[in-house]
């Protein structure tokens, strides 16, 4: 009787589980990996950048984003970044917080409902400018770098509350994000504009306390039916 409740126990903690976990999704990563205005891309090999968002930090209302640009090479820097937010949701409302600022210089945030506009393109919601000291390179968002930082809302929100196309604006997207490189060729002089690629939606990954409970439970609807089979 006790292993039959156990098992019980089980199977609904797999239930919950799996209906609170569909509010919070786990990582969504947008791979950018196309070059979208006509000019140069970055020299390395595509994905250039990564932005990866995660809503295991800080509860509820808190999502985490990474940026890297494991993908450029020599001096190659990111000077701008734009990303979408929930349209039925208020961007100004959200707060941020650097968590690992340490690789680049000083940092913008800018926040406004359809109001940035990427080489003329698409207009974005959030944008993070990394304006680049003249003479400092140190200071740039520059190749194999990071940027993290919290988001936070007045109200809980996950991965999927940033996984939204840009509104049109002419030229070319929608996309969910877009950057600026700059830094790009032999003599550094050239730029390019850059975006996750392709129609296969960003894969989002459930988190592994998710994927533990859920093995949980079908083990124990395997050991049930065991159970039941050798009573009968």
């Amino acid at each position: 009787m006790r292993v039959f409740n156990l098992l019980k126990l089980g199977l609904y903690t797999l239930v919950l589980t799996l209906l609170l976990g569909s509010a919070r999704a786990g990582v969504l990563t947008f791979e950018h990996n196309i070059e979208f205005s006509g000019a140069t891309p970055p020299e390395g090999a595509a994905p250039w950048l990564t932005a990866t968002f995660d809503d295991s930090f800080g509860g509820a209302n808190t999502v985490r984003l990474t940026m890297s640009t494991s993908g450029l090479t020599d001096a190659e820097f990111v000077s701008q970044w734009y990303f979408n937010f929930d349209p039925d949701l208020v961007p100004s409302r959200l707060s941020v917080s650097a968590v690992d600022l340490s690789d680049v210089g000083p940092t913008t945030l800018s926040l406004g409902v359809d109001t940035f506009q990427a080489d003329g393109d698409g207009k974005y919601d959030i944008l993070f400018d990394f304006p680049p000291p003249p003479g400092q390179f140190a200071d740039k968002f520059t190749a194999g770098e990071q940027v993290v930082v919290d988001f936070t809302y007045i109200s809980p929100i996950d991965v999927n509350s940033f996984d939204f196309l840009s509104a049109p604006a002419g030229g070319h997207g929608p996309f969910l994000s877009a950057a600026h490189v700059q830094g790009i060729g032999p003599n550094d002089g050239d730029s390019g504009w850059v975006a996750p690629g392709g129609d296969v939606p960003p894969q989002q990954i459930p988190e592994p306390g998710i994927l533990a409970l859920l093995g949980t439970g079908l083990l124990g609807m395997t050991l049930l039916g065991r159970r039941r089979r050798k009573v009968d």
